[in-house]
């Protein structure tokens, strides 16, 4: 039951660009023609690398190689401690969002003229679809897995406000390696990006992530960025089932705050009527 109702979701949100986001992108009398650099069909692929590295990267330099996904550094038997549980939660969860999103930008964000009217940039609007897509997708077919596939042990309890952190830890790593990303490409191809717009949306996605942890939490929660990190925060220990939800949390209120951010950055920046 339960496969069949995350099913019918996934379906869902799949058929939503298609039906909804594309047609607002059509043009209404007063459109506005994406820029070069926005019809690269690559920028999608390197700011999403950049995403996952950015994740990847500051596990390695705070955690170790143990904060990675595949069972690294643990022997047989060995309890994950729930900083490195969360730690490799956060990559999966960056790297199936980023999958989605690559789907759905492929698949359904119009590469025509798009109405400066609507709520959200079209384009935005599917890649965000498609990012909470992906993770949804990630928790139905990784869950005979387990919570955190390939962990290489048993998971440790995972507090609530190690789980609350760690979303915080996950947004500002993955904007900041899309953010650094998507610059490092502009300037190679001639062709710079928007900066105020694309830090406007990297702030947008942690400032969503952070409204999720009070809503859900009560609490920013507390970051484990260091190894004994989430004993530290011992507590109101939640079960490891906690990650599966904690990833989509983490993830969909970043779409959102990217969509608040790219709704306001327009506001901002529109010509005076």
């Amino acid at each position: 039951m339960r496969i069949v109702l995350v099913a019918t979701l996934l379906l869902a949100l799949l058929a939503a660009p298609v039906g909804g986001w594309a047609q607002s992108a059509a043009p209404t009398g007063e459109t506005m023609a994406p820029s070069p650099h926005e019809s690269d069909r690559l920028v999608p692929i390197v700011v999403g690398i950049g995403a996952v590295a950015g994740v990847v990267a500051f596990n390695v330099l705070a955690l170790g190689v143990g904060a990675l996904p595949g069972g690294f550094a643990y022997g047989a038997g060995a309890v994950v401690p729930a900083e490195m549980s969360v730690a490799m939660s956060r990559v999966y969860a960056v790297a199936s969002a980023v999958g989605g999103s690559w789907i759905a930008y492929y698949l359904y964000a119009p590469s025509a003229a798009a109405d400066p009217g609507a709520p959200v940039n079209a384009r935005l609007a599917a890649v965000g679809a498609g990012a909470v897509l992906g993770v949804f997708a990630f928790n139905l077919f990784a869950d005979p897995l387990g919570t955190v596939p390939l962990a290489g042990g048993p998971l440790a309890p995972v507090p609530f406000a190690t789980a609350l952190g760690s979303r915080l830890i996950a947004a500002a790593t993955a904007a900041s390696g899309a953010l650094a990303a998507g610059w490092s490409y502009g300037q190679l191809t001639g062709r710079p990006i928007d900066l105020g717009y694309w830090k406007a949306l990297a702030l947008g996605a942690l400032g969503g992530v952070a409204v999720g942890n009070l809503l859900t939490g009560g609490s920013l929660g507390v970051l484990p960025y260091y190894v004994g990190a989430g004993a530290e925060t011992a507590g109101a220990a939640a079960s490891t089932a906690l990650q599966e939800g904690s990833r989509v949390v983490v993830v969909g209120a970043g779409v959102f705050g990217t969509w608040a951010a790219d709704w306001w950055y327009g506001h901002q920046t529109a010509p005076a009527r």
